[in-house]
């Protein structure tokens, strides 16, 4: 099998646990519109963010960064594709485990074991890529990022056994998660896109790409406290916090000019193009989002319209930014079939799903801060335009069987 081919199977494979982990979220959305009797909410909430962000997110970001940074004409080491086995098997369990059992010893285990597998092709890429290039800084500080991120997990267990789930266990979650979003996606998503659309940003200064990369560096540390204000009325951490958003914000200017220049430089296909804007759209939007975090009203109305705000903006991340990147820098690299009408159509539902859901899910949180009562009925929303993205995903996944480049 050659080396293409094998990164074929790999997407395919993640772009199958997004339509699960899809299918889930939407299991979900179900039972809150009618009620399901025995159903554990709890178990598939963790099976249905565990698969988004590793099984889809991560296997992705592996691929990619094999694909394009790492031999590209050599045949790439077994130890990668052993560790990516591995990593695959065990999320495969966890499918099983996850709703089962939910956050238990079986799941905990697989956690592990996908843990400290991760740490193989983590430590490879940083000593592997050599080349000098601001693409290659990006990755290999996603990297590191994934790595610090990866603390937490074996924090946890101390955390519960000690404290049980107190604030201290919330906060250590919620390092995990910020280190692995806004600190690895972030800065392996960005990495890929400068690298593949390198011929089209000749025209931008190095020094422009540079302060971008710095401003988001800069801003990933102190931008955790932002996680914890929930827990703490030190004004310290809103300060802190809010340089660390003011920083991301300023990115948001150098974002913008190089965007400007992609889409000026490059030939895009025409949903490439539209997952493009809607990537770099949700980004601005939730930078602005987690600036406006660091003050103390917005801190308290979002604690308090938690099933409306910070699900909003979790999705705005991983559906609206994370995803939609994937799929474009996955077409761009001819990795999925964005040529055909059916992944097009997909391409489509699975937009309209993210926009609507997220124009539902913070309108409502709006209204109710205002003291309006409108969307009364907004879970049946939520359930219709849910569905608009399983079927979008699923079309994208049966779409691949289609291609019609040679692999």
């Amino acid at each position: 099998m050659n080396l293409l081919k094998k990164y074929q199977k790999a997407v395919n494979f993640s772009l199958l646990l997004f339509f699960i982990s899809a299918l889930f979220g939407l299991l979900i959305r179900y039972n809150f519109t009618y009620p399901i009797s025995k159903f554990s909410y709890a178990n598939f909430l963790q099976g249905h963010s565990h698969i988004a962000f590793l099984g889809w997110g991560y296997l992705v970001a592996l691929v990619l960064i094999l694909k394009v940074f790492i031999y590209k004409k050599e045949e790439v080491k077994k130890l990668y594709f052993y560790s990516i086995l591995i990593l695959t098997l065990s999320i495969l369990l966890m499918l099983i485990s996850f709703p089962l059992t939910g956050y238990k010893s079986l799941s905990i285990a697989l956690l592990a074991i996908f843990g400290i597998v991760s740490y193989v092709p983590s430590i490879s890429f940083l000593r592997d890529l050599k080349q000098k290039s601001l693409s290659v800084r990006f990755i290999k500080t996603g990297v590191v990022y994934y790595l610090i991120s990866s603390l937490a997990t074996w924090f946890l267990p101390y955390v519960i056994i000690s404290h049980g789930k107190t604030d201290l266990y919330y906060n250590t979650v919620y390092f995990y998660l910020h280190f692995l979003y806004n600190g690895f996606f972030v800065f392996v998503i960005f990495g890929v896109v400068l690298e593949i659309f390198k011929n089209s940003l000749k025209t931008i200064s190095t020094k422009n790409s540079t302060t971008f990369y710095w401003l988001l560096n800069l801003a990933c540390i102190p931008t955790y406290f932002l996680s914890v204000l929930w827990s703490s009325e030190h004004i310290i951490f809103n300060v802190l916090g809010g340089v660390g958003g003011l920083l991301q914000v300023l990115s948001l200017f150098y974002l913008i000019k190089i965007s400007v220049e992609i889409l000026k430089s490059h030939t895009l296909l025409k949903v490439e193009k539209k997952l493009f804007l809607f990537g770099v759209s949700a980004f601005c939007f939730k930078i602005i989002a987690q600036f406006l975090s660091s003050f103390p009203y917005f801190v308290e109305k979002s604690i308090a319209l938690k099933p409306f705000f910070i699900i909003g903006y979790l999705h705005l991340f991983t559906l609206g930014f994370m995803s939609v990147f994937l799929l474009l820098i996955l077409s761009r690299i001819s990795l999925l079939n964005l040529k055909l009408k059916l992944g097009i159509f997909g391409v489509y539902l699975l937009l309209i799903g993210i926009l609507v859901t997220e124009l539902v899910l913070f309108t409502k949180g709006f209204s109710i801060l205002v003291g309006v009562n409108i969307l009364i009925n907004y879970t049946y929303l939520m359930l219709v335009f849910s569905t608009f993205m399983v079927v979008g995903i699923l079309l994208m996944f049966v779409n691949q069987f289609s291609i019609v480049k040679k692999l």
